[in-house]
C-alpha cells in the first residue's frame, strides 16, 4: 500500500507518537479517514487509526490525541470496512492546516486551535545490583612475653673459726662425710586461654544523595508574521 492523502500531507513512514510521547509506530498508508500504522519489525501488525485522533503533524511526526497503551487497545487492529471511502473526519482543520502551514487540531466557529507542546522532563529511580562488601577474619601469631616472678633455693656454706675441744657430740671426727642438702624451685608453665577481645556490628543503612540527570525535550514556538497588517500600514490604510 503506497496511498497519500493529500489533504493532510503526511508522508509514508512518518513517525506516529502516542500523546505520552511514546513512539506508535511508522505509517504503511494514508486514506482520507485513516491512517494505517505499522507496529513491529519481525512480525509486524497494522493498525488503522482514524484521522480524527490525529492532533497534530510535524517535521515528518504525527502526534496523537491519546497515549500510545490507549491507541494500542482500542481495536484499531482490524481493517475498518469503510478505509476506502471514509472521509477526512475534519475537513476544517485540514482545510487550516493547509492555508495557515501548521498543525491544527479542531475549529470552533470562527476560532481555529493550535496546539503548542512542550515535553516535560521527568525522573525515577529504581533499584540496582551496587556490589557488595566483603568483611573477612584471618587468623595471625604474634610474639608475646610475660615477665613471671619465680622462686628457687639456693645452699649457702658459711665457715667459721672454731677454736675448742673435740666432745662427745663430734662423733664422726676424722672420717669421710656426704651431706645432701636438698633445694627446691619454682618452673612457669604457660596455659593459652580464647578469650573474646572484641566484636563487629554489621548494618545497612540508606543514606540519600542528589544525583544530577539531564536530556534534551522539544517545544513549540509559535511565531506570528502579519504581513497584511504591514501592508496595509504602508498604504496608509
Amino acid at each position: 500500500m503506497s496511498t497519500t492523502y493529500v489533504g493532510t500531507d503526511i508522508p509514508i513512514g512518518a513517525d506516529v507518537y502516542g500523546a505520552d510521547g511514546e513512539k506508535v509506530g511508522s505509517i504503511a498508508a494514508v486514506y482520507p479517514g485513516y491512517i494505517v500504522v505499522e507496529k513491529g519489525i519481525f512480525f509486524p501488525t497494522d493498525y488503522y487509526i482514524p484521522t480524527s485522533a490525529i492532533a497534530s503533524y510535524d517535521a515528518g511526526q504525527v502526534y496523537l490525541n491519546v497515549a500510545k497503551d490507549a491507541a494500542l487497545q482500542s481495536g484499531w487492529d482490524a481493517q475498518p470496512a469503510d478505509l476506502e471511502t471514509a472521509a477526512y473526519a475534519d475537513t476544517g482543520a485540514a482545510f487550516a492546516a493547509d492555508t495557515l502551514g501548521t498543525d491544527v487540531t479542531r475549529t470552533e466557529g470562527e476560532e481555529i486551535h493550535v496546539p503548542v507542546m512542550e515535553e516535560e522532563l521527568t525522573a525515577t529511580v529504581r533499584k540496582q545490583d551496587a556490589g557488595a562488601v566483603r568483611i573477612e577474619k584471618d587468623v595471625v601469631t604474634e610474639e608475646r612475653v610475660l615477665e613471671v616472678p619465680v622462686t628457687e633455693e639456693r645452699v649457702r656454706v658459711e665457715r667459721r673459726v672454731v677454736d675448742r675441744p673435740v666432745s662427745a657430740a663430734d662423733t664422726e671426727a676424722f672420717t669421710d662425710t656426704v651431706i645432701e642438702v636438698p633445694v627446691e624451685s619454682e618452673v612457669v608453665d604457660v596455659q593459652k586461654q580464647a578469650r573474646v577481645a572484641e566484636e563487629l556490628v554489621i548494618s545497612k543503612e540508606a543514606v540519600e544523595r542528589t544525583e544530577s540527570v539531564s536530556d534534551t525535550v522539544r517545544k513549540e514556538e509559535v511565531y506570528v508574521d502579519d504581513s497584511t497588517a504591514a501592508e496595509r500600514s504602508e498604504r496608509g490604510i
